[in-house]
């Protein structure tokens, strides 16, 4: 149960947006989040496979009943990994495994800041001990034409 629980918080988060979770509304038997930026994934089916692929094309998964590989049927247990001709690695472990390998990679992208705009951002640097004379500096991308008489700005990206 406590596996169930931390796959519903995972796919629950408020993501920055290069973070996509997907999901069959229907009975959802079917949940995955992806990184659309370099293809990982970690996908859930029915409660029973878990599969976390990297970037790099590394692949843990809960042990299946067999599966085919180099054109033969094998019959993996806990802790086998076979390595493709390609190089991709292939490990066979448990849910929990599977799961914490997925919660450390996506937790990086969870956005605290979800839904707020910021709309204006500001320092205020006081010249004086009496706060009488202060310079204002804008952050922004770019210098924009409204603000065409300010003579200095900072640009971050």
């Amino acid at each position: 149960m406590e596996t169930a629980q931390n796959v519903i918080d995972l796919l629950s988060q408020k993501y920055k947006s290069r973070i996509s979770v997907l999901t069959n509304t229907l009975e959802n038997k079917f949940c995955s989040i992806l990184d659309t930026k370099n293809g990982t994934i970690f996908s859930v089916s029915c409660e029973s496979l878990f599969v976390f692929k990297d970037s790099k094309n590394n692949f843990w998964s809960t042990t299946p009943k067999s599966f085919i590989y180099n054109n033969q049927k094998h019959y993996p247990t806990e802790g086998q990994e076979y390595t493709s001709k390609n190089g991709a690695k292939y490990t066979f472990t448990n849910k929990e495994a599977v799961l914490k390998r997925a919660v450390a990679y996506f937790e990086k992208f969870i956005d605290p800041c979800y839904g707020i705009k910021i709309a204006n951002e500001k320092f205020i640097i006081y010249e004086s001990l009496d706060k009488t004379k202060f310079l204002a500096l804008n952050l922004q991308k770019f210098k924009a034409r409204m603000f065409s008489k300010v003579d200095t700005y900072l640009s971050f990206n």
